[in-house]
């Protein structure tokens, strides 16, 4: 428990002078938590808040989003990678507007693309509820400063104790700036650690090698999306020969993209972004 203990104080000690400020921080708007959660995902947090000041200037509340088209969605999110999550975020936005927030309080995981750290952000964030937001980031702070491989189990168990007499909120921030700052995945500033004396520096992370971005599908989908935005009535000719990439490859992602409800593929194989 003194462990636990120093690690808490020594954490929001740190905190007070590094917390990063964001717009979104100011604000127990669960719309607004839930928007940059999502745009958060995968995406540097710096990054992500560009895009969120361009989605929440334009869509304020579920509603507006609700009413826009997947094109529109699409095109601001333009760059993020990963558009499935806009199109989740705009069907949340449509259960959002005949369902309120409070209405579905807790049970957030019912919107399409809500897991488990997300339910616990909005839950803190927006709700002060006293639980812990397990990103990667907290997830690698525990197992280095405990020592201890998976801490889901720890958390779980400590996390009443952990969050005593504290807000949620300003733990779990604390925790992901440090995680993005110093306790970073690669290259640690372990020598700018608070933690230098206590942390047991036992956890040695598997690395894992990310996969090619050039070339890959993710990559031809995020130029088909692109394309499609800014131009209409395309074949899967033309879109082929303006792509230049291999046939079957560009009809399987066209494939999947229709399944997913990203694009109609029209007689004469012409393609657009669904309405």
């Amino acid at each position: 428990m003194n462990k636990l203990n120093t690690f808490k104080k020594q954490l929001l000690k740190w905190s007070k002078n590094n917390t990063r400020e964001y717009s979104w921080r100011d604000s127990n708007d669960p719309w607004k938590i839930l928007l940059i959660e999502v745009i958060a995902q995968q995406t540097q947090l710096n990054r992500a808040h560009s895009y969120y000041e361009k989605f929440i200037k334009r869509f304020p509340t579920p509603k507006e989003m609700s009413i826009a088209s997947k094109k529109e969605i699409l095109s601001l999110w333009s760059g993020l990678g990963y558009n499935n999550r806009a199109l989740r975020l705009h069907e949340s936005s449509k259960i959002l507007t005949k369902k309120s927030f409070n209405s579905i309080y807790p049970n957030f995981d019912i919107l399409p693309g809500v897991g488990k750290y997300t339910k616990n952000a909005l839950l803190s964030f927006a709700y002060k509820e006293k639980v812990i937001t397990q990103d990667t980031n907290v997830i690698r702070i525990f197992s280095r400063f405990f020592g201890i491989e998976n801490p889901d189990n720890f958390i779980q168990e400590n996390q009443k104790n952990i969050l005593k007499n504290i807000q949620s909120r300003k733990f779990n921030e604390a925790l992901m700036d440090f995680g993005s700052t110093i306790c970073k995945a690669k290259n640690p500033l372990c020598s700018e650690c608070i933690f230098d004396n206590n942390c047991e520096k036992f956890f040695q992370e598997t690395k894992h090698t990310q996969p090619t971005f050039k070339g890959s599908n993710r990559e031809i989908r995020g130029k088909v999306i692109k394309y499609l935005i800014n131009n209409e009535n395309i074949d899967i000719y033309s879109l082929n020969r303006i792509l230049k990439i291999e046939e079957d490859k560009l009809n399987l992602i066209l494939k999947k993209l229709e399944d997913e409800g990203m694009i109609n593929i029209k007689k004469k194989k012409l393609i657009e972004i669904s309405s």
